[in-house]
């Protein structure tokens, strides 16, 4: 996907792609060579106050608590004497066999939200130890973090076993700095990643940028960006730029910590409406990007008396019905409240307008989102089959559109979110 452009006339019209934010729940775990983030699933709550004496997070069913609820995971990074998994790992097998008796050894492998390998090991209740448990080891670089999910009855650990690879499925490694003072053990997100940017200078940053958006999960961080800051851009570009001598043209690039958070920004030297741009923005929250550092350029012209701008025509998405109903959906998805998202989306594809790809993506991400945090196989393989199929019509329906935005959307983002809902179900399914 190329980066986000904004061409704007006189009157400054500004394409929309997506509506919604997801909310992003959970926290980071420091160590003294390195820290990671997590969310917490769906259903599950995220607590730093009860692990704090045991310098450990914590997580349990919501509704429960950390000494009442029957599984519970909890997770750190391992002692700075081991910086290699296997070891560790063979460490705490010697050390737990008494009471644990022989784990079952790697009984699932894959790779974190970011890349980073890790295992699961099956620690079966014995005689002397009654906790049915399951652990996941993470290989970091030079160190070794992992997370616990315990469980008191086998039918509890049989029925939520499924939640230490939903949280899996949200980590991600942050990097300290080398001069950062002591950081707590746990802190709540939203908290700063602990990660220096790389880049020297805007060139460099727009040249990774220009890079990473031609790869796919570089496709789909700059649709989580373009969704993020499209209700603000139109008002924000106009009060930045009035007082400014046109044409303007200038670029900004958003430098995404792992948390998702801005980190720093990069723009257009001597153009005062750019500096104004990326600081109204700084506060835009995205998910956790593929890695920390993580660049995304917003390319932004105004110039009324520009020939070459090809002015759109048709429909204005902006006082579309089904936009307007897709963006009430956005806020009610935003707020946990899926019933209400899927119901607004249902209206909205009733109504057969002309921006259904965006209405069948944005319900498709929905139920992707939605999938990729659930705990319970059979409700994600059923949001993973409805995702698979809204995104298959979107991309029939903009492939089909006379209309740029829609063809713009297909041949972009969508296919991504395909790739990336095909390969789940895959997984889950084995197919």
């Amino acid at each position: 996907m190329k980066p986000l452009f904004i061409v704007c006339t006189l009157f400054l019209f500004i394409c929309a792609r997506g509506f919604g934010q997801e909310k992003y729940r959970g926290g980071i775990v420091y160590g003294p060579k390195a820290a990671f983030a997590v969310s917490a699933p769906e259903g599950w709550v995220f607590d730093i106050e009860s692990g704090k004496e045991q310098r450990v997070f914590v997580l349990y069913p919501k509704g429960e608590s950390w000494a009442g609820a029957k599984t519970v995971m909890y997770g750190k990074i391992a002692s700075t004497d081991f910086e290699d998994v296997n070891a560790f790992v063979a460490m705490a097998i010697k050390e737990m066999a008494a009471i644990h008796g022989k784990p079952k050894e790697k009984i699932a492998s894959s790779k974190t939200k970011d890349g980073h390998d890790y295992f699961m090991n099956e620690y079966p209740a014995t005689k002397t130890y009654s906790q049915c448990e399951r652990v996941a080891y993470v290989q970091l670089p030079r160190a070794v973090a992992y997370i616990v999910l315990s469980s008191r009855d086998r039918a509890s650990y049989q029925k939520d076993s499924g939640a230490l690879q939903a949280v899996l499925n949200t980590f991600v490694y942050l990097e300290l700095k080398a001069e950062a003072s002591s950081p707590p053990a746990v802190s709540a997100a939203p908290t700063p990643a602990a990660t220096a940017s790389r880049f020297t200078s805007l060139a460099e940053a727009l040249a990774e940028a220009n890079r990473l958006a031609e790869t796919g999960e570089g496709k789909r961080y700059d649709y989580e960006f373009d969704t993020a800051v499209h209700p603000r851009l139109a008002d924000v570009v106009h009060e930045c730029a009035k007082d400014s001598k046109l044409p303007i043209v200038f670029d900004v690039v958003f430098i995404f910590a792992a948390d998702g958070r801005v980190e720093r920004t990069l723009q257009t030297p001597d153009q005062s409406a750019a500096v104004c741009v990326a600081d109204k923005l700084r506060n835009v929250r995205l998910p956790a990007p593929p890695r920390g550092g993580w660049p995304v350029q917003l390319h932004i012209e105004v110039n009324p008396g520009n020939k070459n701008a090809k002015k759109r025509s048709g429909p204005n998405p902006a006082t579309s019905k089904e936009m307007q109903l897709a963006m009430q959906a956005g806020k009610a998805k935003a707020a946990g409240n899926y019933g209400e998202a899927l119901r607004l989306y249902a209206q909205a594809i009733k109504l057969n307008g002309p921006f259904a790809t965006f209405v069948y993506q944005n319900r498709g991400m929905l139920y992707l989102n939605r999938a990729k945090a659930s705990t319970d196989r059979q409700a994600r393989i059923a949001d993973l089959q409805k995702a698979v199929a809204d995104f298959k019509t979107s991309i029939a329906l903009g492939a089909a559109s006379d209309d740029e935005l829609n063809r713009g959307l297909e041949k972009v983002a969508t296919k991504a979110n395909l790739e990336e809902a095909t390969k789940l179900l895959a997984e889950e399914t084995g197919q």
